[in-house]
């Protein structure tokens, strides 16, 4: 009866013996992935250093027949194939910018040199609270996300058996309570705001289109980079209610440089939202003051910048800090204005009406995030009155009910 062979990519006894006067040999069989058994050798100038170089030779074997890595690699050589995969996915561009942010930033000088068969838990545990730490628990569950992706690749090479980031725990953000700008709250703001643009600094004009990006965001609860790409043939002054249709957004490219991406954040970012009537009479005009404006606007966008470009959300809101700061309403940003939309709608409207404003996938987000808490007792007498005995409640004559 002939012998049971060898499992797929392991290796039998290994055997030493000297070479010549100054060097040592170890020999093993090993069985290949094509189901062939053959003898490999290395040397080394003892018998140890012989059998660890030939340990490291059939571990190199286990994958370079079929697999980029194996085991003995880097964790910096796993980092350029999941580079290249990442650059040939689907994700948004701003998504491939950040993943590959991360890497550069924190993985490859945090365990870069690491080999991906060394990488245990403990070692990816180390790294993750090494980078809350350092950068915030955000930052780290970016990191460990894209490790967990990485380690997947290696998973398909057999570099390694287990995706070691798994079972590891990062810690969330604790994420504050929702602050929105009430309508006393922002009107006081405009009018400070419009103040504030009509200064001069060093004889020089402020800006004088805040307080009209605040009234369009406040207003319709859009993503600063989602008004900053819409252009005219997206807003229907003449509909019955007037419409804004978001379908792009202004996204920073990895080369530092903005453009108008044809999609917005999320699938549920496509929408149509309706304008009243103060808004739409103000972009009528300020549609006709670009159309008799000499400076040039080829894309036809409803906020240009100051040359006819693409504006850069980044640029604004460094504008409008310094804004903030100096009319006392710096705790309010732009993000603020989405808040502010979000709550007035819930409230009125309801939470799924103010998520599909705000363009969320789930409305719990929208509660959770964007949606003030109610700082004072809401009004419900109207409806706890039937629960009053002296207006038919229970506790009426002639009825059976609680009595106090």
């Amino acid at each position: 009866m002939s012998r049971y062979p060898l499992p797929l990519g392991t290796w039998g006894l290994i055997r030493t013996d000297r070479a010549t006067a100054r060097s040592w040999r170890a020999r093993a069989r090993y069985r290949d992935l094509d189901g062939q058994t053959r003898k490999i050798e290395a040397r080394g100038p003892s018998a140890a250093a012989a059998r660890r170089n030939l340990q490291i030779k059939l571990q190199k074997r286990q994958t370079q027949g079929n697999a980029l890595i194996s085991a003995t690699d880097q964790i910096r050589e796993l980092s350029e194939v999941y580079l290249a995969e990442l650059q040939r996915s689907d994700k948004v561009s701003r998504t491939k910018d950040k993943y590959a942010f991360s890497v550069k930033k924190y993985i490859l000088p945090g365990i870069g040199s690491v080999r991906i068969g060394e990488t245990t838990p403990g070692v990816v545990d180390h790294f993750i609270r090494n980078v809350v730490d350092a950068a915030g628990p955000a930052t780290a569950r970016t990191c460990g996300a894209v490790l967990s992706s990485m380690f997947k690749i290696a998973l398909r090479h057999d570099a390694v058996s287990i995706n070691p980031v798994l079972g590891i725990s990062i810690p969330r953000s604790r994420a504050a309570k929702p602050q929105a700008l009430d309508p006393e709250q922002f009107l006081d703001l405009r009018t400070k705001l419009i103040a504030w643009e009509q200064g001069s600094v060093l004889g020089r004009t402020r800006s004088q289109e805040l307080h009209q990006i605040a009234d369009v965001l406040i207003t319709t609860g859009l993503r600063p980079g989602e008004l900053f790409a819409l252009s005219w043939a997206d807003v229907d002054l003449e509909a019955d209610p007037p419409t804004v249709h978001v379908h792009a957004t202004v996204i920073r490219t990895s080369t530092g440089g903005v453009t108008i991406q044809d999609h917005p954040k999320s699938e549920h970012g496509f929408r149509y939202v309706t304008i009243p009537p103060n808004l739409a009479e103000s972009l009528r005009r300020r549609q006709l003051r670009q159309r008799s404006n000499a400076t040039g606007n080829p894309l036809d966008l409803v906020f240009p910048s100051s040359t006819g470009t693409v504006c850069d959300p980044n640029n604004v809101g460094k504008t409008w800090r310094k804004a903030a700061d100096e009319i006392g309403y710096s705790w309010v940003t732009f993000k603020t204005f989405r808040k502010a939309n979000a709550t007035l709608i819930a409230r009125t409207m309801g939470a799924e009406t103010a998520a599909y404003q705000a363009g969320h996938s789930k409305v719990s987000m929208t509660r959770k995030h964007y949606v003030e808490e109610y700082k004072e007792a809401i009004d419900t007498r109207a409806v706890l009155g039937a629960f009053d005995a002296a207006n038919g409640g229970p506790g009426a004559p002639g009825k059976t009910g609680l009595q106090i």
